[in-house]
């Protein structure tokens, strides 16, 4: 994974950066000033491992090169990030790939599709190895004109919802947050409702009854406190997945990057990424105690066999979504690497 993140970590740090005319040295790097459009706030596990990596990268360099972290949108709005790093209007950017199913439809399908990881590390093993060593996710990068860093995953996705869901039937009619081209699928076979919603609009969504349940880990509950409006969480899991990495320009990266700088930020990203497997694990713990103490009913789902019976064999439907959009090739080439990788 190493030379992944050797081929990865360069990518964003060049957009508004002039460096200097004499080849930088191990001791000497260029001053570089680079601006992290960031869709999430800070204060989560996840983000807390970004500002740490955005702070190492100055501490390493000397303080030549200093990364601002813009968050919750500062740096531009979600849905415009990629836009964003691609065209080189800010140096690097942070939004899950599952929001671009049209521009990342390969990249996107292991943060998209829910019941395919059992662990955080084979969520960031997949996501990472489809990246270092499929072709068609790096063709598809390479045409988007941007790389990722390193990803970060999500703890398994919990229901939190208004009321008790303790069976199948339970299920009927609700509206349920989801995000992407594939989690409707989901909702649909159990006979509810998905309803798109962005990370910053489920609190009110759940106070006024837009949506029922909210769909996250426990742990990003707690920290934007749904479990306020919400006060049962299932104790069914939906499992792991990969989700935002640091994105950078892809021509930026890989001809205009000093080497020394290339191999400080491949340094500093895999143990970003070590460190994000770690403090997920950490607060998962802690973050249910919190929603306990707080009046949260963990409620047992029932019928957890019923359930996965039900849902839709989600990569076997990717693939045959991309077979019909004339990716059929491609996605092989991803599903065959998911499939020996994974752990579902």
């Amino acid at each position: 994974m190493k030379a992944f993140v050797a081929t990865m970590a360069a990518a964003g740090l060049l957009a508004a950066t002039t460096l200097t005319a004499t080849p930088a040295n191990a001791e000497e790097y260029p001053r570089m000033n680079l601006r992290v459009a960031h869709s999430f706030p800070a204060g989560w596990a996840q983000t807390d491992v970004d500002q740490w990596w955005a702070d190492q990268i100055r501490e390493r360099s000397g303080g030549r090169i200093r990364v601002t972290m813009m968050w919750a949108g500062a740096g531009g709005e979600p849905m415009e990030i990629l836009r964003l790093v691609r065209s080189g209007a800010v140096d690097m950017g942070a939004v899950p790939p599952s929001y671009f199913p049209n521009e990342l439809p390969l990249t996107s399908a292991p943060n998209a599709l829910p019941l395919t990881f059992e662990s955080n590390e084979a969520a960031s093993r997949v996501i990472e190895g489809l990246v270092q060593d499929v072709p068609a996710i790096r063709d598809e990068l390479r045409q988007n004109n941007i790389w990722p860093l390193f990803f970060h995953t999500l703890n398994t996705y919990q229901p939190l919802c208004t009321k008790p869901v303790r069976n199948l039937d339970d299920w009927q009619g609700l509206r349920v947050r989801t995000f992407g081209a594939w989690q409707p699928y989901l909702w649909d076979s159990l006979g509810a409702v998905g309803v798109n919603v962005m990370t910053a609009e489920k609190y009110e969504g759940l106070q006024r009854g837009r949506i029922d349940c909210g769909f996250f880990s426990t742990d990003l509950y707690a920290q934007t406190r749904l479990y306020e409006v919400a006060k049962y969480l299932s104790d069914f899991g939906f499992g792991p997945q990969p989700t935002w990495p640091i994105w950078v320009n892809y021509e930026r990266w890989h001809n205009d990057m000093p080497e020394n700088v290339k191999a400080l930020i491949m340094e500093v990203s895999d143990e970003a990424r070590e460190r994000s497997l770690q403090a997920l694990a950490d607060v998962q713990e802690s973050s249910l105690q919190r929603m306990l103490d707080a009046g949260v009913e963990v409620v047992e789902f029932e019928q957890p066999d019923e359930l996965r019976a039900r849902a839709p064999d989600f990569r076997a439907l990717w693939l045959e979504n991309m077979q019909r959009e004339g990716r059929g090739e491609a996605a092989q080439q991803v599903l065959d690497y998911w499939m020996e990788h994974g752990d579902i």
